[in-house]
């Protein structure tokens, strides 16, 4: 459903509003946090949640933020290409808001190897043990500094909870004040019109949500985005796939695409050849 028509009698985005409480899954997201990586992405893939609602934020801010998402990177069907919404950027976002809500914290993925062409365990999704430093710089930045006096070093912080909190209800005021019940029912251009105009706190908001937006779209999976790797497939870029053994064909020989520049080049090198060899032979009659 789109919004209502009309010029706007003036948007308001740059006001404040009160502060929201998060909503919990509570006891399910308790057990959540037990889960290994596989189990939770099959989690976030399947039925086995509320409606609508993500791991950390509720079913509204999520609505809203899958639809912030889609309007940073279009998909189909006003894309061909898959965007945010088919590699679900906003369960990134949301993942990563609740990265503390996980033991250990989801914030560095392990490695060396993925394993995702087969062959083992993905030692990507083994998510590594902050140091105390580490936890508190993290969670300062996502929790925000809470009044603690180890957090305020450098004074009060703003944490990215906060901040889309904030944030996504703004949209969504915005949106109700051109006549939408949100900013996920207003059509393509008007949200764009929307993203456009907007300033101070709002405007400020986009720029932080834009950046992850690109994180859960090109990232490497395990952080809860570009799911199926659609972010990569359609861009080319393999990804992380070692170890990766390879056929005695495809040492030998160029890949597919590689091919036609070989050939142009064997014939470039024979046409130049060529031309010496008759060079040589006129200056030898």
């Amino acid at each position: 459903m789109s919004g209502g028509g009309g010029d706007p009698p003036g948007l308001g985005i740059g006001r404040p509003v009160a502060r929201r409480e998060f909503l919990r899954l509570g006891r399910d997201l308790a057990l959540l946090a037990l889960l290994p990586g596989q189990a939770l992405g099959e989690w976030l893939a399947g039925p086995g949640r509320p409606e609508g609602a993500g791991f950390f934020l509720d079913a509204a801010q999520m609505r809203a933020l899958r639809a912030l998402c889609e309007r940073f990177i279009p998909g189909p069907p006003e894309d061909p290409d898959p965007g945010a919404r088919e590699a679900g950027a906003a369960d990134y976002i949301d993942l990563l808001l609740g990265a503390f809500e996980r033991k250990p914290a989801h914030i560095f993925a392990g490695g060396p190897f993925s394993m995702r062409e087969g062959g083992g365990h993905n030692q990507f999704a083994d998510f590594l043990e902050l140091d105390a430093l580490e936890e508190r710089v993290w969670r300062t930045r996502i929790e925000g500094s809470r009044g603690l006096p180890e957090r305020e070093w450098n004074g009060p912080v703003v944490g990215w909870q906060e901040r889309y909190a904030r944030g996504l209800a703004l949209l969504d005021e915005a949106a109700r004040r051109i006549g939408a019940e949100g900013f996920a029912d207003l059509s393509a251009w008007k949200a764009r019109w929307l993203l456009r105009l907007a300033t101070g706190e709002l405007d400020e908001f986009l720029d932080l949500a834009f950046e992850h937006t690109l994180e859960g779209t090109y990232g490497a999976p395990e952080y809860g985005g570009n799911r199926g790797r659609v972010g990569w497939t359609y861009t080319r870029w393999p990804g992380d796939h070692q170890p990766h053994s390879y056929s005695e064909l495809e040492v030998s020989e160029p890949d597919a695409e590689e091919a036609l520049a070989v050939e142009r080049a064997r014939r470039n090198a024979e046409e130049y050849l060529g031309r010496k060899l008759r060079s040589a032979g006129g200056e030898a009659d």
